[in-house]
């Protein structure tokens, strides 16, 4: 077995080296660039050797370019020179310090950056001290560059080297930078395409971040360890015009892409008819969706509106993942489906069995099964406060072994043995567990995630997901933006108030009175949950902390919400603001989906 992905792409170049391996896309309609497999080998040692030649061999890099091709590019350059790879996303002019922060952390020796993204140099170099800024596109390619021994010995030897640093900023907690070496590494890609059946002749469709694991993972690595075919867009097209999505799938054949539940989402509700005509999304077998909860009401609505244009209900691809594992953790195998689980909503705190229920029960919830771990990983249902396994239909804490667990976070030991280092009870022998702080069950063979640990809110001794009250809320009024709510309890003494901060839809700024809004909420959690919500703030669209990739961050609202951070709306400020800071507010949300995805 090859011990790297540059082994990959050593063997794709010499046997394929005319195909095509990545193209992009201008604004997501118009082929723009494209890079065969010869292409990409020689541009990927032309930068090893600059760094190796700069003596950055063993150092971490900060990548930062806005062009996926050109960060890919950059990005096995890295690995190629044995230097450890940072991306990040691109930041604003103005928010140049979250890289900053993580460039600090990572104690990197250099910046590599792309052409548009030297304005930032300024900003970004301030804040970190004797780092060299390189311009990546100024370094020559040289057709058929052959690798050095420094070269050979990465790609082809130890598998236990570190490959890179993905950092997260999680739903709660600070930015930490996940280790993952090439084991990791190609563990995971192994687990990617067993269950995604994908091959030489696949054809991913990617919109997804770059920089994000589930883009640069699953969308960039994947198509260079099957040797396949990549056609990439940015994030901004599609969310500009989400359409253009399917319509790639449609022109280019796709056999494989999916983002997260709200993408399906807006295909649904942003895509009309007529953008529709002529599409054939009969190519389309994965359809994979995961990086938050997958509804099973959103893939109902995505299956309903484009069967007629060839879209097969088989093609839906749940799977649950995350960094600390380097990406995929569970999946249905392609072809399967999703599978919809109906369970009683009061057996679902930890300890508890789940109980299935018919789906018309006003007492249902409804969930989409996320699959087996297959024998790559192995994933246990742990009770988080006693340590011991659980059996299947167990509600507990989502614990997680195999070669796809990365190495820890980046110099941050004491972390690293709490998250990383965990043991059960009952099998005192047993491997070292991942905590991934999800909730779930196996029921009927499948994994189904319920919340985050840190998320659950406890009224009068009983157990409530704070997604449970979103939704709720967010089906009260029109004026509330889809997805735009964060429900959580506030901290000692006064953990039984349940506050909901919600974001207003751009009409829904208009609304003369607010608070007939926030009555509708409260009115609606009390007659679904029996609980009284303490608190609504409404707020303008956009202004919801979400982590990078578009998950709520109910602790970060929690921490603005008690210290006076959120701006509530009021009719007042409405009318004098409403004519551009609504518009504002959208690219807001907007980036913030996907800022890094």
């Amino acid at each position: 077995m090859d011990a790297t992905i540059l082994a990959r792409l050593c063997r794709h170049a010499e046997n394929t080296p005319d195909k095509i391996a990545y193209a992009s896309l201008d604004r997501g309609d118009t082929l723009d660039r494209t890079c065969t497999y010869a292409q990409l080998r020689d541009r990927v040692l032309s930068v090893a050797d600059e760094l190796s030649e700069r003596g950055y061999a063993g150092q971490r890099a900060l990548v930062l370019d806005t062009h996926p091709l050109d960060f890919f590019q950059t990005f096995l350059g890295c690995l190629a020179a044995g230097v450890v790879a940072v991306p990040v996303s691109v930041p604003s002019a103005k928010n140049a310090e979250s890289v900053v922060a993580i460039g600090r952390n990572a104690k990197v020796a250099c910046v590599l950056a792309g052409a548009r993204e030297d304005k930032l140099r300024e900003g970004i170099s301030a804040g970190l001290d004797s780092v060299d800024w390189h311009q990546v596109g100024d370094i020559a390619t040289r057709a058929g560059a052959l690798a050095h021994r420094s070269f050979e010995d990465i790609a082809f030897g130890d598998r236990d080297r570190i490959a890179f640093l993905q950092y997260t900023s999680g739903s709660t907690g600070a930015p930490k930078g996940v280790v993952v070496s090439h084991r990791n590494l190609m563990a995971n890609e192994a687990v990617i395409g067993h269950f995604m059946r994908m091959h030489r002749n696949s054809v991913v469709i990617g919109w997804l971040p770059h920089y994000h694991d589930m883009g640069l993972i699953g969308n960039l690595l994947q198509t260079l360890y099957q040797g396949g075919k990549c056609v990439l867009m940015q994030p901004i097209d599609f969310i500009q015009k989400p359409g253009r999505w399917l319509r790639a799938i449609s022109t280019y054949a796709g056999t494989v892409s999916g983002g997260p539940n709200f993408a399906y989402d807006l295909c649904v509700r942003k895509v009309s008819q007529e953008q529709r005509e002529g599409l054939d999304l009969s190519s389309w077998e994965v359809a994979y969706t995961g990086a938050e909860p997958v509804k099973s009401s959103t893939v109902s609505a995505f299956v309903d509106a484009y069967a007629a244009h060839g879209l097969r209900a088989s093609s839906i691809f749940p799977c649950y993942g995350m960094a600390e594992s380097t990406l995929f953790i569970t999946g249905v195998m392609q072809g399967d489906g999703a599978h919809r689980l109906d369970l009683d909503r009061r057996a679902l705190s930890i300890g508890d069995t789940v109980q299935p229920l018919a789906s018309d029960s006003t007492e249902a919830a409804s969930f989409i099964g996320c699959g087996t771990a297959g024998v790559y990983n192995h994933v246990a249902i742990v009770h988080p406060d006693t340590r011991v396994g659980l059996a299947d239909g167990g509600v507990g804490e989502i614990w997680v072994s195999g070669d796809s667990v990365a190495q820890g976070y980046f110099e941050n030991p004491r972390l690293t043995d709490e998250v990383f280092g965990a043991t059960r009870v009952d099998q005192p022998d047993g491997p070292a567990y991942l905590r991934t702080g999800d909730l779930g069950a196996i029921c009927d063979g499948q994994l189904i995630v319920t919340g985050r640990l840190k998320d659950v809110l406890i009224v009068r001794g009983k157990n409530h997901y704070p997604q449970d009250f979103e939704n709720t809320a967010q089906a009260a009024h029109p004026a509330l933006a889809f997805g735009g709510g964060a429900a959580f309890q506030c901290s000692a003494p006064y953990e039984e108030r349940i506050v909901i901060v919600h974001e207003l839809t751009r009409e829904g700024m208009k609304h003369p009175d607010l608070m007939r809004i926030a009555d509708a909420v409260r009115a609606a959690v009390i007659e679904h949950h029996g609980v009284a919500v303490s608190e609504v703030v409404l707020i303008r669209p956009g202004h919801l902390p979400r982590t990078t990739s578009g998950k709520v961050r109910r602790r970060r609202c929690r921490e603005l919400f008690e210290g006076d951070g959120f701006e509530p709306v009021d009719s007042e400020r409405t009318a004098r603001d409403q004519s551009g800071s609504n518009q504002a507010g959208l690219n807001q949300i907007e980036s913030a989906e996907l800022s890094e995805a």
